[in-house]
């Protein structure tokens, strides 16, 4: 489905989307969502933002009749928002952006991504304790949307979770089909499948980041990754790291990870949204099974340098089909002998097997944290090497890909274009680690 662009007004700063005061015993949207900081909506009065209505344009008439929630985001939920000046960030402008700090969010905090493996036994046994406790935290400030119909908004519901939980729910809302003409449509979604894969990825880590350092309280914690090039099986799928499992896909008692449980599993139901149940203790647990299908191996160090070899960040029709650029070429959908095929992060997911080899709930397996960052970290090299600018995004005509798109479900408005800078520009740096 080609579409022109949609453009809302807002800033390049990033929240998430179902803040629980804007959301929170409401019957009917849209509402007004723009909440006190320090006794001022915005925090208008200590000139950090202003509350502004939600404005969207075409420069033709969509020709499609559109019922879908996210279509001209956020209005279906807020036709006013707050707008952050400079560096601020959130839905009252009270929080800094991306490792931000200072009274005026003027200082940068640069942190350093490693691969796991970099860290000392005590380092990662202490990570992992983090993680799980941003697992099982709720988060207070937002929430989910679970709902039996996207048709009705009276069915909507909004319901409590982790740090993690929320993040994770995030890649469940973004991956539910596009609805048009009353009809939900497969063929691609906001952030798989066209060029929105690297831009949206990268503003998903970026938030998941802060989000872990807003629950541990500390402004030092970062991400890390697993570097897994011409790695002959999965060197971390083991109870040292990210937990071994049987020939179930179960993982084993002895892991940090083995009681984490599943949220939005039930993705696969037509014109819904994260059907589950309210009891933690009766979602599923998350499930893994590295190698297990035949012929499926891990992306090889070749593989990646093919793809950092591609001049063209993203190349007409920006599909999967007859694509042979960067982005096709890291998501998976060309090898190196340029065929249509599994490949680069498509594969591992594959290889995995078990919850990361389905893309709506593979956050659920931190193993996801791990293999994305990595991908970012690719991109990260590819956007130095290259010396891309968000000038450097192709002009994508497709909804939710194009260039001056706001990244879903993320407030206020950061566009697509906006992503294609060095990470180092949001405060992370990536480490050099067994040749990249």
């Amino acid at each position: 489905m080609l579409l022109l662009a949609v453009v809302l007004l807002g800033i390049s700063s990033t929240s998430a989307m179902f803040y629980r005061e804007c959301v929170e015993n409401v019957s009917s949207f849209p509402v007004v969502c723009c909440p006190l900081y320090r006794g001022s909506m915005c925090g208008a009065s200590l000139n950090r933002g202003n509350c502004m209505p939600v404005r969207s344009s075409r420069t033709i008439p969509d020709p499609d009749i559109h019922i879908d929630d996210r279509d001209l985001f956020p209005l279906h939920y807020y036709n006013y928002t707050c707008q952050c000046k400079g560096n601020f960030i959130g839905e009252n402008c009270g929080q800094c952006d991306f490792n931000r700090y200072g009274d005026n969010c003027e200082n940068l905090n640069t942190v350093v991504r490693r691969d796991i493996r970099e860290l000392s036994e005590k380092e990662r046994h202490q990570y992992f304790a983090q993680l799980h406790q941003c697992k099982t935290k709720i988060d207070p400030d937002y929430v989910i949307l679970v709902s039996g119909d996207r048709f009705r908004s009276t069915a909507y519901e909004f319901q409590s979770a982790s740090y993690y939980d929320v993040w994770c729910y995030i890649h469940n809302y973004i991956t539910r089909q596009f609805i048009n003409n009353t009809r939900e449509n497969n063929i691609l979604n906001f952030g798989h499948g066209s060029t929105a894969f690297l831009t949206f990825h990268r503003a998903y880590m970026f938030y998941l980041e802060r989000a872990l350092q807003r629950c541990t309280k500390d402004p030092n914690f970062t991400l890390l990754y697993y570097d897994w090039r011409s790695e002959p099986e999965c060197s971390i799928c083991n109870d040292d790291f990210l937990g071994g499992n049987d020939a179930h896909g179960r993982i084993n008692k002895t892991s940090v990870f083995y009681n984490w449980r599943s949220i939005c599993v039930e993705y696969y139901l037509s014109g819904t949204y994260c059907l589950m149940s309210n009891c933690e203790c009766e979602r599923p647990k998350f499930s893994r099974k590295p190698g297990a299908l035949p012929g499926l191996s891990i992306p090889t160090k070749q593989d990646v340098d093919y793809c950092l070899s591609l001049p063209q960040i993203d190349t007409s029709p920006y599909l999967s089909t007859s694509n042979r650029s960067f982005r096709n070429c890291v998501e998976g959908f060309r090898n190196r002998f340029e065929n249509q095929a599994t490949s680069m992060h498509n594969l591992f997911h594959a290889y995995c097997g078990g919850t990361m080899s389905q893309v709506a709930i593979a956050c659920n397996d931190p193993m996801f944290v791990f293999h994305h960052t990595f991908i970012d970290k690719i991109f990260d090299v590819y956007i130095v090497r290259r010396s891309l600018t968000p000038n450097s995004y192709p002009p994508n005509p497709i909804y939710g890909h194009q260039p001056t798109d706001c990244i879903l479900p993320f407030l206020p408005c950061r566009q697509q274009r906006s992503m294609c800078v060095p990470s180092s520009t949001h405060g992370a740096i990536y480490s050099f680690y067994n040749g990249l």
